[in-house]
């Protein structure tokens, strides 16, 4: 199979510049996708950029729709900044911060940062002031936390459905909040971290369900709603996060 290539190009759609990612494939037609201010056509090798504008001219107001969606349901992860004093995002709460350096050791390999965390803010030892670097070990307490708190939420979850997971991994993928294969593993996106818990484990139990229905029929919702109930009715409130995918 030979492989896609990609390319940036701008068109003018009701007034107004856009940039575009175009990706060539083999394929027999085209795909456009929207998330926030980033549009990707994926169109078939054929197919002349006219055709591929033609389409966009098409769907204008679509995407003009679903980029001011996106827009509107954008979330900081940081306000104002990676500083002392900022806030950062953690379980549905934008919680302040608070950061110390940390003393220089008589060791090689450097200073580890580290972090606690409790109703009052986000405390961080760091080696450095620089945003950089806070915003690193912040970053890496993140992807920690994802690791304990979802990992042990979905084998609570998938014993409480009678099943067992092949394997439960983060992704770090800009679409989807999870997945699960057919092979029974499950794959969960890290910003779940961020979510309200009450979301991240609506999500943690669809994929669970998918273990017992490797679809979304009338089977499978009636499986989530047994060991879970309530998810469907909250999809719109977990829409409501959809910016952070993308962060």
């Amino acid at each position: 199979m030979t492989a896609s290539t990609a390319s940036v190009r701008t068109v003018t759609l009701q007034n107004t510049q856009l940039s575009y990612q175009l990706i060539r494939a083999s394929r027999r037609s085209v795909s456009i996708r929207v998330e926030a201010d980033t549009v990707v056509v994926r169109a078939p090798r054929w197919l002349t950029v006219h055709d591929v504008e033609t389409a966009l001219h098409e769907r204008a107001a679509w995407i003009a729709r679903t980029m001011a969606w996106w827009r509107r349901h954008a979330r900081p992860l940081v306000s104002p900044a990676w500083q002392t004093e900022a806030e950062v995002l953690y379980r549905g709460v934008m919680l302040p911060l608070s950061v110390q350096l940390e003393r220089k050791r008589g060791h090689k390999g450097g200073c580890k940062s580290e972090v606690q965390c409790d109703l009052l803010g986000i405390q961080i030892t760091a080696p450095s002031a620089e945003p950089v670097s806070i915003e690193r070990s912040v970053r890496q307490w993140w992807w920690r936390e994802a690791e304990n708190v979802l990992m042990s939420r979905t084998a609570m979850m998938a014993a409480r459905a009678g099943r067992t997971p092949a394997g439960i991994r983060l992704s770090r993928a800009r679409g989807q909040w999870g997945s699960c294969n057919a092979r029974g593993e499950i794959l969960l996106n890290w910003r779940l971290i961020l979510l309200p818990p009450e979301l991240a484990d609506d999500v943690i139990a669809h994929e669970v369900a998918h273990l017992c229905e490797l679809n979304h029929s009338a089977r499978f919702w009636e499986t989530l709603e047994a060991f879970h109930p309530g998810t469907r009715q909250r999809r719109r409130a977990l829409a409501e996060w959809a910016g952070l995918l993308r962060e």
